[in-house]
């Protein structure tokens, strides 16, 4: 029988396989079955001393994510903020702030799907301040230029243009520094959309370029799980 050590470690790896899958071929299917054996072997740990089990906590909060990122990249919403919800009370007790950032992340996107923008609102202000507190740390850098882009999304379907350019300059800033060329290419591609609206062709194109640029980067990054 594994070790408890070894079996987190297990589950991490197929977390890291379910994050490839998603966001390299957008095969949310295979997403969905990697994140739930990896939710298998997590739940089959008990009596774990204090800092496995915080360790546990973290990689089963992040294996919910996953989970939720699946379905609804399926088309399947319905439960989000519950998958959500759950995954952040985990987070809460696993003594990692980068994960509690993730899951106010996407407990803000559950329930912006949902319709709720107020409560979606309160989750991403928690999570921008819970990052101030990590000014260096790239993951969480990464998390807010994340939570800028979808702000971003807000203000343009309010037809803030704007103001959603602002916040859309931000994310880009942000995600260029800690080098989220996924983030980059979300925020770029906004950002030519909404200069279009307001009527500045050539900073449409720049963004344009920018995110073909990024988007060329990301395809010639190897993929370790490619068969």
């Amino acid at each position: 029988m594994d070790s408890p050590e070894t079996t987190i470690l297990d589950a991490e790896e197929l977390i890291n396989q379910a994050i490839w899958r998603s966001t390299y071929d957008q095969d949310f299917k295979s997403e969905l079955t990697l994140s739930s054996e990896a939710k298998i072997l997590l739940e089959g740990l008990s009596n774990l001393d204090s800092i496995l089990e915080k360790h546990r906590r973290r990689a089963l909060s992040q294996c919910l994510l996953r989970i939720d990122h699946a379905y609804v990249g399926l088309g399947d919403f319905e439960w989000s903020v519950d998958r959500t919800t759950e995954a952040l009370s985990l987070a809460e007790t696993s003594g990692s702030d980068v994960q509690v950032a993730q899951s106010l992340l996407a407990l803000g996107n559950g329930y912006l799907n949902a319709g709720d923008i107020t409560n979606a609102e309160r989750q991403w202000v928690r999570l921008l301040l819970l990052a101030e507190e990590c000014p260096e740390d790239k993951e969480m850098q990464s998390v807010v230029g994340s939570t800028l882009v979808v702000r971003g999304h807000v203000l343009n379907g309010k037809s803030l243009y704007n103001q959603a350019a602002s916040v859309l300059e931000d994310a880009y800033t942000t995600l260029v520094h800690v080098g989220d060329y996924f983030g980059c290419v979300s925020a770029c591609n906004l950002l030519a959309e909404i200069y279009l609206k307001m009527e500045s062709p050539e900073k449409a194109g720049t963004y344009k370029a920018k995110a073909d640029e990024f988007r060329t980067r990301i395809e010639n990054q190897p993929n370790p799980y490619d068969p």
